[in-house]
């Protein structure tokens, strides 16, 4: 099983994969077990994902027609039944296992307490759960981590539309509760426009990490043109600032 230390994450963009680490999280190995609970939607996708990426998952559903399809378009190991049960759980065995991840569409009780069952069998494990709404600190301390499917597509609406509209902010990833990833484009009179990154003076809790149409990593000498779009780390207490200073 996984210690409590470090992880790292990664973050492609622009072609580059960007390594950061998480020092709230359990330490991974490259190669992951995970126990999916739910085959539904977001289940399926996440299950496709990180197979793709080379871990090893196992999706726990219980509804038979789902498993049939999954079991035909996945070539990995689907058990049907309830994820919520220690004997479907331990199937799945959990002693081997480094994330379970519970991502019904019941609702976020239920989630949270498929992970508390399976902690209940290995206390050491990562625990992912699927929310229905947007209040995280609700569960803080429950599970190690959770998901709000909603919001994330919320986010890919919104990046499509500014996009569409010609730019502005849009967000890329959240990496904690108020650390979030966004990719802010800078306007011809904007307070950064045509400066070198040494000139600026950024909120503290704000840092860019690239340029996204140069594929450039950041020095002080990069100069922040307008037109182009860049990638900053912002925490929420510093975002309405950080965006002034690239759009004016």
């Amino acid at each position: 099983m996984c210690g409590l230390s470090e992880r790292t994450r990664t973050l492609d963009f622009a072609g580059v994969t960007y390594n950061y680490l998480d020092t709230e999280a359990k330490q991974m190995s490259a190669d992951l077990r995970i126990v999916i609970v739910g085959g539904q939607h977001v289940g399926h996708h996440a299950a496709q994902q990180l197979s793709e990426q080379g871990h090893d998952v196992i999706i726990i559903e219980k509804d038979p027609e789902r498993v049939a399809f999954l079991s035909d378009q996945y070539e990995a190991t689907v058990i049907q039944g309830d994820g919520g049960r220690k004997s479907i759980l331990r199937q799945a065995g959990l002693d081997r296992t480094d994330v379970v991840a519970a991502l019904t569409g019941y609702g976020a009780m239920t989630n949270i307490g498929i992970c508390t069952v399976a902690m209940n069998i290995e206390p050491d494990l990562g625990t992912v759960a699927r929310i229905d709404h947007g209040d995280r600190d609700e569960y803080a301390g429950l599970v190690d981590e959770v998901v709000y499917p909603e919001e994330l597509a919320g986010h890919a609406a919104t990046n499509e539309i500014i996009h569409v509209a010609g730019g502005g902010v849009q967000t890329v990833q959240q990496v904690t509760g108020d650390l979030t990833l966004v990719e802010l484009t800078v306007s011809g009179d904007a307070p950064v426009a045509d400066r070198e990154l040494r000139d600026v003076s950024f909120p503290r809790g704000s840092v860019v990490v690239a340029g996204r149409d140069s594929n450039q990593l950041p020095g002080p000498e990069m100069v922040l043109e307008p037109g182009l779009r860049y990638l900053v780390a912002v925490k929420t207490d510093v975002s309405d600032e950080v965006v002034r200073l690239f759009r004016g």
